[in-house]
């Protein structure tokens, strides 16, 4: 009788019908391997019928193994797999098919909430989000968190949600740029818009960092052009016009302190929000704040104090610690309300206000306006107002050496005196 190892011998006869010969030899030999190839090749020519879900097994105490099922949703697999409870394959699948809809659905449910979540917590205070963002980023002063946490509840949420946007990579620079279009339509103004950019930018940045998104869709973003008719002027008092105001007796003491502190210092809303009693030191004889906190790194400065204003703020503070804030929580309704005060002390209506466009913090541009028509120079931003400073100034000005903090001190007394000739009047 033939064995397997002639037939095989015979593939180098090309006389022998070789195909036929190999096939026979393997039946007799190897009955039971040739059923399972046959078997296999059915299975592999039936066609396949999507399920929409893939089995996996898992180890089990009890059982041994168990079945866990993962769906597909939308042509993607989702991350998330369930125990099916049993380790036998058509129970599994059985429980695969009657749970995937509610499974599902869960599952999609839990993850927008998620997203919500996310935006809602990442500007909150002592939001665990923004600390560690903070270690990579700029740090924002409260009342630059606060505004950026009322961006993404009260504007960006609620377009998503009109959308139903519900996850993050749903959020393309297409849906961004149909954002600022919103915006547009609210008859907000083209800067404002393009501000109301940036917290949102900042939680892809942290997104992008973490790996929890592949793109940051604001990179793609484009900024909306700012023409002059777009730019809203703010309006301020004529030089002359805040004579004596701060000598008299004002019903309303925190409204007096406000307009006093704002318009006599220049510092920014946030600033005076922040600041202490702690925070005044002297210097050559003259009284400055320690801005250690501000918008901007150039905000961190030093900011002459009068006399006459340091007065009146001790007398507010009273028995408060010094590194509590003067003024506590202020919130915006208090720079409102010291507004109009201010603007009843000098007989201005509040629809001059409105068209004026003047407001609380339009104190901060009097005060630049009366250095400068004082005499002060150029410089004044840069020292005491907190914007961008050149190597030179900052040098020039430096209150650690003793050249730098004589030529601060001189500038110091120059704002003193310009204060007492046009708003406190004092010869």
């Amino acid at each position: 009788m033939m064995g397997f190892k002639d037939a095989l011998n015979l593939l180098n006869d090309p006389q022998q019908n070789w195909v036929q010969l190999l096939r026979s030899q393997l039946l007799i030999e190897y009955p039971t391997v040739i059923k399972a190839l046959r078997l296999i090749d059915q299975d592999n020519l039936q066609k396949k019928r999507r399920k929409g879900f893939n089995l996996v097994k898992r180890e089990n105490k009890r059982l041994g193994f168990v079945y866990y099922v993962r769906y597909s949703h939308g042509g993607k697999m989702l991350p998330t797999k369930w125990n099916t409870g049993t380790n036998i394959m058509a129970d599994a699948e059985r429980f695969a098919l009657d749970n995937k809809a509610r499974l599902v659905e869960q599952y999609l449910s839990s993850r927008d909430s998620k997203m919500y979540d996310f935006l809602e917590n990442f500007y909150c205070l002592n939001s665990n989000y923004l600390v560690s963002d903070e270690k990579r980023s700029r740090s924002l002063v409260e009342c630059s968190r606060k505004e950026y946490h009322s961006v993404i509840v009260n504007r960006f949420i609620p377009f998503l949600k009109d959308r139903k946007i519900k996850v993050f990579p749903d959020i393309t620079s297409h849906v961004l740029d149909e954002f600022q279009d919103h915006l547009l339509t609210k008859a907000i103004k083209p800067q404002t818009a393009n501000n109301i950019i940036k917290p949102i930018s900042r939680i892809f940045k942290y997104l992008q960092r973490k790996g929890m998104i592949q793109d940051n869709p604001c990179d793609k973003v484009h900024y909306i052009p700012v023409s002059r008719g777009d730019m809203a002027v703010r309006g301020c008092y004529e030089v002359d016009k805040l004579k004596k105001v701060f000598n008299r007796k004002w019903k309303d003491e925190r409204s007096y302190l406000l307009c006093l502190i704002i318009y006599a210092t220049g510092m920014r809303n946030c600033e005076i929000q922040q600041f202490s009693m702690g925070d005044i030191k002297i210097i050559g004889g003259c009284r400055f704040i320690d801005i250690r906190k501000s918008k901007t790194l150039s905000g961190i400065r030093l900011v002459p104090l009068h006399d006459f204003v340091f007065k009146k703020l001790r007398v507010y503070a009273g028995q408060k610690w010094p590194s509590e804030p003067v003024f506590g929580k202020t919130k915006i309704k208090y720079f409102t309300r010291a507004n109009k005060e201010l603007a009843k002390c000098l007989k201005v209506s509040e629809d001059e206000l409105l068209r004026e466009n003047i407001t609380y913090y339009s104190g901060r541009h009097f005060w630049k306006t009366l250095m400068s028509a004082g005499g002060l120079g150029e410089d004044i931003e840069e020292i005491f107002m907190g914007h961008k400073v050149s190597g030179n100034v900052a040098k020039l000005y430096n209150h650690r050496d003793k050249q730098g903090k004589k030529n601060l001190v001189k500038k110091a007394k120059q704002v003193f005196s310009i204060l007492d000739r046009y708003i406190f009047v004092r010869r």
